[in-house]
């Protein structure tokens, strides 16, 4: 089984969410041996973006993602090709807390012209969690972390510290057992959430003034 748990950071922009290019991408390639989760690769890159100058100041505040280190790596076509390779011939299953990751890969490949059709397999970590413990809402990763009682690792808003700690959650809560975590076969190269993925706290959330933008165009 070839989980790949992932995330990415994007410029932080008011208005449409998936208008925001990614500019880094995380990725953690993950094997269930025994009934345990081992690690067996990691993939890491910024991505440098096209529709803008340099990254905002508010973008830097948030993600610790500075214009120097942008300005060394690829643009998005260089990294996504890199990363596709990375990911493999074999089965994959993505892996991620919510689905916003899924949808910024939609975005970015639609602007760039690039095919969609490796985004598959696609599996909702935070959803799972919420099956787990009966949540009538969903949980932020860093409330899972403190239900769990666990370290978090780096800082919020770093695509592999992110990565890692939702593995974190992952590995602690994870049961091959319970149908709760039956992996996903799915296509979603085509599909944008509809729903409000971070319900819990809108006060500390960066992306509280996008909470009504519930459609996008497919």
């Amino acid at each position: 089984m070839n989980l790949i748990v992932h995330d990415v950071e994007a410029i932080v922009r008011k208005g449409l969410m998936y208008d925001s290019e990614i500019i880094e991408i995380a990725a953690i390639r993950v094997e269930l041996q025994n009934g345990a989760l081992v690690i067996k690769d990691k993939f890491h890159s910024y991505v440098e973006p096209q529709g803008v100058a340099s990254i905002p100041v508010t973008t830097t505040k948030l993600t610790g993602i500075t214009q120097e280190q942008v300005q060394k790596a690829g643009q998005f076509p260089e990294v996504i090709t890199k990363f596709r390779e990375w990911l493999g011939r074999d089965e994959y299953y993505l892996c991620s807390w919510s689905l916003s990751d899924r949808d910024y890969f939609i975005a970015d490949c639609r602007r760039h012209e690039i095919s969609t059709d490796w985004i598959r397999n696609y599996n909702d970590i935070q959803r799972w969690f919420g099956k787990k413990f009966h949540l009538e809402r969903r949980a932020g990763l860093k409330t899972a972390m403190e239900m769990l009682e666990l370290t978090a690792e780096g800082h919020a808003h770093s695509a592999m510290s992110d990565a890692y700690n939702t593995l974190q959650v992952l590995t602690r809560i994870y049961d091959p057992e319970d149908p709760i975590f039956t992996l996903e076969h799915n296509d979603c190269s085509g599909t944008y959430q509809l729903e409000v993925v971070y319900e819990e706290d809108f006060r500390n959330n960066p992306f509280a003034a996008l909470k009504d933008v519930l459609r996008l165009d497919s």
